[in-house]
């Protein structure tokens, strides 16, 4: 049987919890699952959720065997059984691969429904068309007039509008990533401090799209001061942000 190496290197912020503590959730959690003769492979990461993945012929009283043995602040919200853990061509566990734990196989340890990833994607989409209309009916009162399309014909007044959309739609998902994304991007194995450069990076990319062409389509093409401050705050911002995320996705693993 076999547990993931190196359990610190997988610790994620938990609320409620210092670093000790949650590092102990981790491996007590682990060692714990290792002692079910069903389980044959066993990792418990952390997300938004406490996850054990397992491995195992037979799972119907695993949660159960948990519950009795691990104290409820150290037991996994999610099992989620797996076929076999995706693996790094140096045979460390690949956390990343890893699936969301909302398909058949995953179960609540000690309760009933799916977890917080089951709503997940409802959440998200919900959440941008939520921020993305505000956006959109906030425009004009932050910049007015900068969505006039009263002098434009067609068809290109429609493919401003439709422009306009995709702004505030970017913004609301900027948004949601702002508000969900990290757990997300730490399941990636980065180190703390890129995958935190890397979660608002890829927040900025999004959000900036809506401030921006606002600001641009207002400003005078001879204010240079203005020119420069927006080329300096918007443009060269969102390079940075781009090989923030560039490092982040070609940076080894933890």
């Amino acid at each position: 049987m076999a547990a993931a190496r190196s359990t610190v290197d997988r610790r994620a912020e938990r609320p409620g919890g210092t670093g000790d503590e949650r590092g102990a959730a981790l491996t007590e959690g682990e060692q714990r699952l290792q002692g079910h003769p069903a389980v044959t492979e066993c990792v418990v990461v952390e997300g938004e959720q406490l996850v054990a993945y397992i491995v195992a012929g037979e799972t119907e009283r695993i949660t159960e065997f948990l519950t009795q043995l691990v104290p409820q602040r150290r037991l996994p919200e999610v099992v989620a059984v797996v076929p076999a853990l995706p693996r790094t061509p140096e045979g460390e566990i690949d956390v990343a691969a890893l699936p969301l734990p909302v398909a058949e196989g995953a179960r609540p340890a000690g309760g009933k429904g799916g977890g917080a990833t089951a709503g997940s994607g409802p959440m998200v989409v919900g959440g941008t068309l939520l921020f993305g209309f505000l956006a959109f009916a906030t425009t004009n009162v932050f910049w007015p007039y900068s969505t006039d399309l009263s002098g434009v014909p067609l068809p290109w007044a429609a493919l401003f509008f439709g422009l306009y959309l995709f702004e505030c739609a970017s913004f609301g998902l900027g948004v949601m990533v702002l508000l969900r994304g990290r757990s997300v991007l730490a399941r990636r194995g980065r180190s703390a401090p890129l995958t935190t450069a890397a979660w608002l990076a890829l927040a900025w990319l999004l959000l900036a799209w809506w401030p921006q062409d606002n600001f641009y389509r207002l400003a005078a093409k001879n204010d240079w001061p203005q020119q420069a401050a927006l080329v300096y705050g918007f443009n060269v911002t969102l390079m940075i942000a781009a090989a923030v995320l560039v490092g982040f996705v070609s940076g080894r693993r933890r």
